[in-house]
């Protein structure tokens, strides 16, 4: 009996090993979700199982991605955050502390709309058209509607946020997407 349950050990070890084994992937595929993919020009790593980093074209980590049960923090190199990510059944909130104040919020309205707001004041509006498989963002600042293809994506709303720079929306909105929202 004992012999059994040392192979069912090791096996097992050999099994979390492998799955623990860092990948590399450009995040430039396109991803496994029929959700719109954003390019970023960075390859990705696991470095630790809840530690994700992004490297530029001659291997300097850029950014980091430090995972936790109820979202995750975008950081620099140096491990400074910039956008802590909080995930909730109907809500995402997007902050630039680690208390969560004065944060931006992604409401879910209901399975084909979304809403962007901050401090209680509606700054934009995602609709998705099923029959044309289209979203359309609006922005209550009077700029033009926003036609996009893809399936429904509230995650398309952190476009809207003019303070995170080009790349780490990209980088926010992919992993929002992997995380169904």
């Amino acid at each position: 009996m004992k012999f059994y349950t040392k192979i069912i050990s090791l096996l097992l070890l050999v099994v979390i090993t492998a799955a623990c084994k860092n990948t590399e992937k450009n995040t430039t595929n396109p991803s496994t979700s029929n959700a719109v993919n954003h390019d970023v020009n960075y390859t990705s790593k696991m470095t630790k199982a809840d530690k994700k980093k992004f490297y530029d074209a001659n291997n300097n980590v850029v950014y980091e991605i430090k995972y936790k049960p109820d979202g995750f923090k975008l950081r620099t190199a140096s491990s400074k955050l910039l956008w802590k990510i909080k995930l909730y059944d109907a809500k995402i909130k997007i902050s630039d502390n680690e208390e969560n104040l004065n944060p931006y919020e992604i409401k879910l309205v209901n399975d084909n709309t979304a809403k962007l707001v901050k401090n209680d004041t509606k700054l934009a509006r995602l609709t998705y058209t099923a029959s044309s498989n289209t979203q359309t963002i609006t922005s209550t600042n009077g700029l033009e509607p926003k036609e996009i293809k893809g399936n429904y994506a509230p995650s398309l709303l952190i476009n809207m946020i003019s303070e995170i720079s080009e790349d780490q929306k990209k980088i926010i909105i992919n992993e929002l997407v992997l995380k169904g929202f």
